[in-house]
């Protein structure tokens, strides 16, 4: 199934925003965050990191595997928690569900994607699409925000 521009509206920032820095956060900063964070970097000179609310031991094998798939290393990436975060982000972007309830409100601008975690499933399949749901998602955010 493809979604259509009109799908994501809700997505993105409404207006152009300027960010000199992004932060993308999942519960587990194992597979989502890491991805979409390398996903961003790859694209934009506008730097951005990853973090968890809970974050795992280790970046999930099967995220490495998928981004090196897509010229992508990840492979010394490792979760850590948003007290770690070097950056001051002017947006921040949860992609899990249960990260974005436990950040509540903040003050910084936030958007929501919910990308279901490749984790449950444990498949390659399951990682192959988070990562299209993702370069999907960065390639349009991308394009609404200012980065000069």
């Amino acid at each position: 199934m493809k979604l259509t521009d009109h799908a994501l509206e809700n997505l993105f920032p409404a207006a152009p925003l300027f960010v000199t820095a992004i932060l993308f956060v999942c519960i587990h900063n194992s597979a989502r965050s890491p991805l979409a964070a390398a996903l961003w970097n790859r694209t934009s000179v506008v730097r951005a990191e990853s973090a968890g609310t809970h974050p795992s031991d280790q970046v999930h094998p099967l995220a490495v595997a998928v981004a090196a798939r897509h010229g992508i290393d990840l492979s010394a990436a490792v979760p850590r928690p948003l007290s770690q975060v070097t950056i001051c982000p002017d947006l921040v972007v949860t992609v899990c569900d249960r990260a974005n309830e436990e950040l509540g409100s903040t003050e910084e601008p936030r958007l929501h994607w919910s990308i279901p975690d490749p984790g449950e499933t444990g498949t390659l399949e399951a990682f192959e699409a988070a990562m299209q749901m993702l370069d999907q998602r960065i390639k349009v955010l991308f394009e609404r925000v200012s980065t000069n």
